[in-house]
């Protein structure tokens, strides 16, 4: 199956000589979590809020220094199986489509997974929900969610509020903030604040301190009225009610509840209706990329990084993590390595995180160290004691080789498309 008949034409742009300050207010306006650049009209790249997060930009700043430039580009004959992987290896929820050098549209993941959401039912929310779920509660600090958003890589993380009871501790999902709630919101609230434009507002959580964002002077008490927003709960930011889904509802019947009430993700449920993890709408387009290898598939983002340590090696540990469970099956495994500024003695400090998408669900590790050889052993350390603690409290499932069969069942339609 290609992609023709997903193309759109329908997307929102902005000019890269355009401010930074201008960008958040497209972002704000259109309720669009990712724009295309232009220049002179042409097609340039594109930019996302999320980038808006990565590292600091003055308001004055051009959009140019803040865009990809390098989207992967697809055309209207590439099949969507691959179009959804590069979706998930960009994180890139949309993409240009070209037909030679000509831009012809776009291609985005609502598009997607509307088109192949009928074919979903052969798999279960269980199959590609994230466990290691991140959360906040009512009184996190907005600092502190936009700290957490930043440190895992997320775009939203539940609000969960936890309560004692004479059987133990019962969670309630609450809400849900994700990082166009916080741009909206902080936008919303600078604008109406006397003294500047809210295009001087600094995304780096926590900090309390502002000094790159002044333009000119005269802010009186803004940095301090900045730092208040910080120190707002999450209860004041959060869309409720929040939506959810059990573990064993269909994946079709998932994604549709996402794209009929245009949600990016729903909270997962046990049978006792306490969060259980998070299913969104990139889970979706990762299980278009699997495939009937009964291999594990390992993905390395960032493997220019990958120094003292063989993929051969990496492969090898997240092969020794699966042998301990052995009535889980992984599915596909990504290392993810990121460098930091630091270094000890020309070493770089390095921060990987392993994902492994089985059967049981998704697992992750996440380690930080001086080189990337010790950077992915304690991520998989971490990987091991979260696969490890899953086994020991794993809940009693009738799974069999039902599992494999529904996914094949999925990739059925894509042989015969």
């Amino acid at each position: 199956m290609d992609i023709t008949g997903i193309v759109t034409t329908e997307y929102e742009t902005i000019d890269e000589a355009e401010r930074v300050s201008k960008l958040l207010g497209a972002f704000a306006e259109q309720e669009r979590r990712v724009l295309v650049v232009t220049s002179d009209g042409d097609f340039s790249g594109v930019v996302t809020h999320r980038q808006l997060l990565a590292s600091r930009h003055a308001p004055d700043e051009r959009v140019r220094n803040v865009m990809r430039d390098d989207p992967p580009r697809v055309s209207r004959t590439e099949d969507v199986r691959e179009t959804a992987r590069l979706m998930v290896e960009s994180q890139l929820k949309l993409l240009p489509v070209f037909e030679g050098d000509q831009f012809d549209g776009v291609v985005t993941a609502r598009g997607i997974a509307e088109a192949v959401r009928s074919n979903l039912d052969a798999l279960e929310v269980a199959d590609v929900y994230t466990q290691d779920l991140v959360t906040a509660n009512p009184d996190t600090t907005l600092g502190e969610v936009l700290h957490r958003i930043r440190e895992h890589g997320i775009s939203r993380l539940p609000v969960i509020n936890e309560a004692s009871t004479g059987g133990g501790v019962t969670r309630e999902a609450l809400g849900m903030v994700s990082i166009y709630d916080l741009l909206a919101f902080i936008l919303r609230e600078t604008t109406q604040e006397k003294g500047g434009d809210s295009g001087g507002f600094d995304f780096h959580g926590g900090e309390g301190s502002f000094p790159k964002f002044r333009t000119h002077g005269g802010y009186g008490e803004r940095a301090g009225f900045e730092a208040r927003l910080l120190d707002l709960p999450a209860r004041n930011v959060m869309n409720v009610p929040v939506a959810t889904v059990s573990f064993d509802a269909s994946l079709g019947d998932a994604t549709a509840e996402m794209l009929d009430k245009q949600y990016a993700s729903l909270v997962v449920v046990d049978e006792t209706d306490q969060p259980a993890g998070i299913v969104t709408l990139t889970d979706v387009l990762r299980s278009l990329t699997w495939t009937e290898t009964e291999s594990i598939r390992i993905q390395i983002f960032g493997i220019d990084l990958l120094t003292g340590v063989s993929r051969r090696d990496v492969a090898e540990m997240i092969e020794a993590v699966d042998e301990k469970y052995a009535d889980m099956d992984v599915i596909e495994a990504y290392v993810i390595l990121h460098q930091h500024k630091e270094t000890l003695r020309g070493m770089p400090l390095i921060r990987t995180t392993i994902r492994l998408f089985t059967d049981r669900g998704r697992f992750s590790g996440t380690g930080e160290a001086y080189g990337a050889a010790p950077s992915i052993r304690e991520a998989r350390d971490h990987l091991e004691r979260a696969v490890l603690d899953d086994k020991e409290h794993a809940q009693t499932r009738a799974r069999s080789d039902r599992d494999r069969e529904a996914q094949e069942k999925l990739l059925g339609w894509w042989l015969e498309a």
